[in-house]
């Protein structure tokens, strides 16, 4: 099976999304995003999918939904994490995108993380959870001040999986 990655923003207490949306405005990390992500595949659940409303260029798209019959052109459909990863073919390094409960799914075959750790507190409705930290161990921490592009100080970090 491929090596899968996910790829999330966490503010510090765990938000990832309050409606449907990113709960802050970070230029930084939607470049990082793209370009980490870019000629990879991208697997996300059908909420995630359909708050970005879009396929995102240079990226081949698999979307994890229970909706027998759903679909969307230009977009794979999977059944379940596992499903898309293997649908993900030839490419080696897949990456989990979201939401909340595909990272909790996918968080057994994820071999790396990346985090972008914003620094504030703040209101949401979806949170990122289930990751025991003590089974990862950083490998990458990039601290970023807050300026006219980004809402909040944040730190790009990589995380790889500690085996036995």
């Amino acid at each position: 099976m491929n090596k899968a990655s996910l790829i999330v923003a966490a503010s510090e207490n765990g938000v990832i999304g309050n409606s449907g949306d990113l709960p802050w405005r970070l230029s930084a990390d939607l470049k990082r995003f793209k370009q980490l992500t870019m000629g990879h595949a991208m697997i996300m659940g059908r909420k995630t999918f359909e708050s970005i409303g879009r396929l995102l260029p240079g990226r081949t798209t698999i979307i994890v939904t229970r909706q027998t019959g759903y679909e969307f052109p230009g977009a794979l459909i999977a059944g379940n994490v596992s499903q898309a990863i293997e649908m993900s073919g030839i490419d080696e390094h897949p990456f989990i995108t979201g939401g909340a409960e595909i990272y909790r799914v996918a968080l057994p075959l994820v071999e790396k993380i990346y985090l972008t750790r914003v620094h504030v507190d703040i209101d949401g409705d979806t949170y990122l959870g289930g990751i025991d930290w003590t089974q990862w161990k950083r490998v990458e921490s990039e601290p970023h001040f807050a300026d006219d592009r980004n809402q909040y100080d944040f730190t790009f970090e990589s995380y790889v999986r500690i085996t036995a």
